[in-house]
């Protein structure tokens, strides 16, 4: 177990040493490879407990940034919008430093949950693993990389990324189109326990993954654009896996999977 405290300044994270070593780690690797992610302050022991320190990136997520433009101005501005493509950009050249030579797909599966998913929709199941098989092949020569696993508005601020507790390995691009399609995840009305609190307009889709194309193109890689609907599923399985808590966005989400994946 872990706890994470907030100061104007600065995050604490606390816990037990095998969850806050590899935390640690993982965020020294980030940090050294340029990923945008909060600087590390320091970091020793407590009672017991292994913590460190990383610097505070704001006071608010681009999620809760987009939701007050949408409150305001009925849209998402175009220079908050470009706070977005920028993070994603430095984000994805890290990445593009961190290939790993094998492409393990089982790692990858386990990272998105798809083995729950399955569990939980066991009518589905042949047909999940069989989009999942599809994911494959047409990502078969795409590299694997260091991933966020949750890389959305929520965890991402105008100058960089946190939350690095769900990372593991996957094919470049997982991640970046995860950013953009997060919020198709969740409904408009509010009757849902969570409910969705901005939307990117067609054209700014467009602009973001055109600008996302140029350095995959840059780095003799297909077009994320081609592989927008291989990862907006593996996402779309993520975010409807394990959620009982919430059981009406758990059936709007298993719907949305069989809806615009399965059928």
């Amino acid at each position: 177990m872990s706890a994470i405290y907030k100061s104007e300044h600065a995050y604490l994270r606390i816990g037990e040493e095998r969850k806050i070593a590899p935390d640690l780690a993982l965020h020294r690797k980030m940090e050294v490879a340029g990923f945008p992610v909060a600087r590390l302050l320091g970091e020793g022991e407590l009672d017991g407990q292994k913590y460190f320190i990383e610097s505070s990136l704001g006071e608010k997520h681009l999620g809760e940034l987009f939701a007050d433009d949408i409150e305001l101005h009925g849209a998402i501005g175009e220079g908050l919008f470009e706070s977005l493509v920028s993070v994603a950009e430095k984000f994805s050249e890290a990445q593009l430093t961190t290939l790993v030579e094998e492409r393990n797909f089982d790692d990858f599966a386990r990272g998105i949950w798809i083995d729950r998913l399955c569990e939980e929709m066991p009518a589905h199941a042949s047909k999940l693993k069989e989009r999942f098989e599809e994911v494959k092949r047409n990502t078969h020569s795409i590299p694997f990389v260091v991933t966020h696993g949750d890389f959305n508005p929520n965890n991402l601020y105008p100058t960089g990324v946190i939350d690095l507790e769900d990372s593991f390995h996957a094919p470049y691009g997982y991640d970046l189109i995860s950013a953009i399609t997060h919020i198709d995840s969740f409904p408009d009305s509010h009757e849902f326990e969570y409910f969705a609190k901005y939307r990117f307009t067609p054209d700014q889709v467009r602009h973001y993954l055109g600008r996302l194309d140029r350095i995959s193109v840059a780095n003799n890689l297909p077009k994320l654009s081609t592989l927008l609907e291989d990862f907006s599923f593996c996402r779309a399985v993520w975010l409807a896996a394990d959620i009982p808590a919430t059981p009406k966005l758990q059936q709007f989400r298993y719907q949305l999977v069989i809806d615009r994946y399965l059928t």
